[in-house]
């Protein structure tokens, strides 16, 4: 998160962040801004873009080289990542991963629009990265190890411990997150590349508002307070837990009185037996959980936050601007 600092209150504001898509971007537009300035926005080896996905072919987003002649995979999305992305990207990667210099070379002469062209890949690999005649990459040499990078608005905390396995089991897999952020008409973006065995790999939280089941079953309500828990119940519902990452926020809702807790999502999804059906129950822990001394009713969240609330849903998001309305209320009004 970015925040703008306030000189005279020595206090700071959030900075508004949007999405790519919210200011007319499509995927090609962040294609071409990252091929075109490779070395600019990435901290990572010095590359060299050798290709870009072309409409309506099982392609990647973007191949680049190193100074050793390492093949990157880039695979990007305008939208937070899933599990799939890293799907997506091991498939190029069987794809790609075994084309010698000459297809290289092909595909470099592709992207730079001239196939009759004279310059081969390995001259200009050797200027690109002012290597002598002795050190320059043998074609034979090309395409060695393949590095794999998905390129995405956020990440989820099952993307970021998919990563974390198959970097331990040899993959060359990271994820590089982008931020889009507005001030005042502008628009500015943020790279942070992350690696999930030297660091940790941030993901943006979230807030929801959460449903006990009161109305169907006054016992949850009770075991959500007693076991400091967000949990849903049976096929349909349950699933709504395993949308919860580590950091988000969850308000419990007890319909027909109001929020009656909130804490912290742990991040780790529990299943137990409900109703004589296993695992029938998902659930998770919520740290710092607080439970208001009074419920925090629907009408009065509406009045706090100026906007109305779907409660018939099981659980749902809320935007950072309700959330931050909401806890101060809480804490004091309702603590």
């Amino acid at each position: 998160m970015l925040y703008k600092l306030n000189l005279k209150t020595k206090d700071y504001s959030k900075v508004n962040r949007v999405t790519l898509s919210d200011i007319g971007w499509k995927e090609i537009h962040l294609q071409n801004l990252l091929s075109n300035h490779i070395q600019d926005l990435i901290s990572t080896s010095e590359l060299m873009t050798i290709f870009n996905e072309r409409p309506r072919q099982e392609e990647p987003d973007i191949l680049a080289l190193d100074k050793n002649g390492d093949l990157y995979i880039f695979e990007l999305k305008r939208w937070s990542s899933h599990q799939e992305n890293l799907l997506q990207v091991l498939r190029y990667g069987q794809l790609y991963g075994n084309s010698n210099y000459d297809e290289l070379n092909d595909m470099f002469k592709k992207y730079i629009k001239n196939e009759d062209s004279t310059v081969e890949l390995q001259e200009f690999h050797k200027n690109y990265f002012d290597l002598s005649e002795s050190t320059k990459v043998n074609k034979t040499d090309f395409n060695q190890k393949q590095n794999f990078l998905v390129v995405t608005n956020g990440l989820d905390q099952k993307t970021v411990e998919a990563i974390i396995y198959w970097k331990k089991n040899g993959l060359n897999i990271d994820a590089i997150v982008y931020w889009v952020f507005e001030i005042n008409g502008e628009y500015f973006i943020e790279f942070n590349m992350y690696s999930p065995i030297e660091g940790f790999l941030e993901y943006e939280n979230n807030t929801y508002i959460l449903n006990t089941n009161y109305s169907n079953n006054t016992k949850n309500t009770e075991e959500m307070l007693r076991d400091k828990k967000a949990a849903a119940y049976y096929p349909g519902w349950r699933e709504k837990i395993e949308k919860l990452q580590k950091g988000d926020m969850v308000f419990l809702y007890k319909s027909g009185y109001g929020i009656i807790a909130y804490g912290i999502a742990s991040g780790k999804l529990e299943m137990q037996d409900c109703d004589g059906h296993p695992n029938y129950e998902y659930f998770m822990k919520l740290d710092k959980f607080k439970k208001l001394k009074k419920p925090f009713s629907a009408a009065e969240m509406k009045i706090t936050t100026n906007q109305g609330f779907n409660f018939r849903q099981t659980m749902f998001s809320i935007e950072d601007t309700s959330k931050d309305l909401l806890l101060k209320k809480i804490k004091e009004s309702y603590l």
